[in-house]
């Protein structure tokens, strides 16, 4: 049986693509409705079988929609969902799947419309890919995805959108918008600015030759430029205080390399791997 009979997805990228296929797959709606800002991608979204229909308004892609979806970079989300608020029907569960939540959450919670209910998602799966093209109904499978919870949360929402995760596949883990920028900032955000870092340090010249430690560090840095600026602006403060502590750890290599301290260089090498195969 059905959770929902229309869902409408926002955004026919990678992660909204997916989520077509993968709300196919496990017959989680009557009817998959898309909506995007080029006629390409819903020519090719509908070819891939994403959709059942889509349009490019925002408001007939809504119109009487149970469960809306919004995939699109984080400072789009707040622009869609302030525009489409009062156009939702009663008893419609808004979600969304942005990188950042403290942002959103906070200025959608004060748009929403009466007996229209927002749950903030952020399901932890995708690729430097981007494009329905690149679209796979397994994307989400044996992945975690953060859903928030505030003083205005209806638990019930929370409920059926944690269902419907858990549906695909996916592992839930709830906490509040805060305490996801925290730790999202250090897990993901810090690491995308360290990728981007490594990638600026090294010359044009140099590429030829680059092999696979370079690429296994820098391959996130291929992400959307656009979308990680969104990313970065509204998650700056907790990225800045990761950045200061990732200082710390370089400016300890960097004294064990002036000290010629292999014992100092050993213990870094070996605490280091010991975080990375517990993962």
């Amino acid at each position: 049986m059905s959770l929902f009979k229309r869902v409408t997805i926002i955004g026919l990228g990678l992660i909204g693509g997916s989520l077509g296929l993968a709300i196919r797959e496990k017959h989680l709606a009557g009817e998959i409705v898309g909506v995007s800002r080029r006629r390409s991608t819903i020519r090719r979204a509908r070819a891939l079988r994403v959709v059942d229909r889509a349009t490019l308004d925002l408001r007939k892609g809504v119109r009487d929609s149970d469960f809306i979806i919004v995939a699109a970079p984080v400072l789009k989300i707040i622009d869609i969902l302030t525009s489409i608020s009062r156009y939702l029907k009663k008893g419609a569960i808004i979600t969304d799947v942005g990188s950042t939540k403290n942002v959103i959450v906070r200025d959608i919670e004060q748009v929403l419309s009466d007996g229209v209910d927002f749950i903030g998602g952020h399901p932890l799966a995708g690729s430097e890919l981007s494009g329905v093209t690149y679209s796979d109904k397994d994307l989400f499978k044996g992945a975690y995805c953060i859903l928030t919870k505030t003083p205005r949360t209806n638990a019930g929402a929370l409920t059926k959108v944690g269902k419907f995760w858990t549906k695909l596949g996916m592992k839930t883990e709830i906490m509040s918008p805060e305490r996801h920028d925290r730790v999202i900032s250090r897990l993901s955000h810090l690491p995308h600015a360290a990728a981007v870092a490594v990638s600026n340090t090294c010359g044009k010249r140099e590429l030829d030759l680059a092999a696979g430690g370079f690429k296994d560090v820098t391959r996130i840095a291929s992400g959307s430029p656009w979308l990680w600026r969104d990313i970065f602006v509204t998650n700056r403060d907790n990225i800045a205080r990761d950045i200061k502590v990732f200082k710390k750890e370089l400016l300890k290599i960097e004294k064990a390399l002036k000290g010629n301290n292999s014992r100092e260089l050993l213990k870094l090498l070996k605490r280091a791997k010991a975080v990375r195969d517990a993962i």
